[in-house]
């Protein structure tokens, strides 16, 4: 065996993943009281290395193994020990389905971390949604509001292009918007004499009287990255129409260019359905002679007319709705201050291509540990008999 295939099927690297890998969830568990959940697990595990930040400078030194590098060396070893070490018979069979479990496993979680998509949808009673919105991801939103009526054109630039000395274009789009500056997260101030003098390029909108103060992202649940741009839009001659300061949280910033009137907003992003829910009813029960949520569900209505359905679901507690390969989770609600009065449900939303992979491999790793404790206990008893 040559000695690369050797060390990757090595029983010696599989306990140095697992020592590593519950060193980086003692890690990554502390750091959530200064990071949250989601920076822990941006930091600590969907990452291939761990970085120390030297202080007062913007250096960032590896110094451990992230979640990725260590699930797939593990992930390696498993699967190069099954095809170089591993001798397959009848009495290794539940040794076999143990191994493809934890294979399973660990490529679902891979899939889960690289393409799981958590969102939110906001439904007030009667009313009815097609999108949900992304609980940390941001877009600019262009807003056309000249085609009629009823109905509105919207050019939607990721985050990922809202980088500082980018250009955000459409090609519909009789402008092109430069992005001056672009902050993570920030705090609003008024301007005063004290106003740094980059924050007095923007001459429309709120950016008349605000400006913006850039602040470390954060990844604690509670707490929201306030996504900020600076953005110039020039005509295509390249001449100036006016720079906006749009940030997350802020109203819609008409204005009006070649006869269109235009709106532009900075907002989470969003995720449209060939479907619609209607929420029927919002129910808010709580615990006797108290205001503490004991249940809330949402009675809700299914309409897809590319299928010609129009169903009614209850979504309450620990029970969702799969449909389509989305799940509808009963989230939150929005309160107020008549709890009899509240209206407004929150269905936590989420995509993910690998959510069954978890449930096959545990299936598939009880019955390995059932199918291989049969079989010694089977071999141990034929034994037993053969000596009496």
């Amino acid at each position: 065996m040559k000695p690369f295939i050797k060390f990757f099927a090595s029983i010696e690297l599989a306990i140095a993943c697992m020592v590593l890998g519950l060193l980086l969830v003692f890690l990554g568990t502390i750091e959530q009281v200064n990071l949250g959940i989601h920076g822990a697990t941006e930091a600590y595990f969907y990452t291939f290395f761990v970085y120390w930040n030297i202080p007062n400078t913007e250096i960032s030194i590896p110094y451990l193994p992230g979640g990725y590098s260590i699930g797939l060396v593990l992930l390696t070893n498993l699967i190069t020990a099954l095809f170089v070490r591993f001798r397959y018979s009848w009495k290794k069979t539940g040794i076999f389905m143990i191994h493809i479990g934890v294979i399973t496993l660990l490529l679902g979680e891979l899939i889960s971390s690289m393409m799981q998509v958590d969102s939110s949808m906001m439904i007030d009673e009667g009313a009815s949604s097609n999108f949900s919105e992304d609980r940390i991801v941001t877009e600019l939103a262009i807003i056309d509001h000249s085609l009629s009526e009823t109905t509105d054109r919207v050019y939607a630039f990721p985050d990922s292009m809202l980088k500082s000395g980018r250009e955000a274009r459409h090609e519909d789009l009789p402008f092109i918007i430069s992005v001056n500056r672009h902050m993570e997260n920030s705090l609003l101030q008024r301007r005063d004499e004290n106003t740094p003098a980059d924050a007095l390029i923007a001459n429309k909108g709120f950016g008349l009287d605000l400006f913006a103060i850039e602040v470390p992202k954060t990844g604690k649940m509670d707490d929201i990255n306030y996504s900020t741009a600076i953005l110039t839009f020039f005509d295509s001659s390249g001449e100036v129409i006016g720079t906006w300061l749009a940030r997350l949280g802020l109203l819609p910033q008409k204005f009006t260019f070649d006869g269109k009137e235009y709106s532009l907003e900075i907002r989470r992003q969003r995720y449209y359905y060939p479907f619609d829910i209607k929420l029927i009813d919002f129910s808010h029960d709580r615990y006797l002679g108290t205001s503490v949520p004991m249940n809330f569900s949402s009675e809700i209505e299914l309409t897809n007319e590319d299928r010609g359905e129009k169903r009614d679901f209850l979504i309450y507690m620990n029970h969702p709705l799969r449909y389509n390969g989305i799940t509808f989770f009963q989230g939150s609600f929005v309160p107020t201050a008549n709890p009899d009065e509240d209206r407004i449900s929150i269905l936590q939303v989420v995509t993910n291509p690998g959510r069954h992979l978890p449930y096959i491999s545990c299936i598939l790793i009880f019955a390995g540990l059932a199918v291989q404790f049969t079989t010694s206990l089977i071999t141990f008893m034929g034994k037993r008999s053969k000596r009496s």
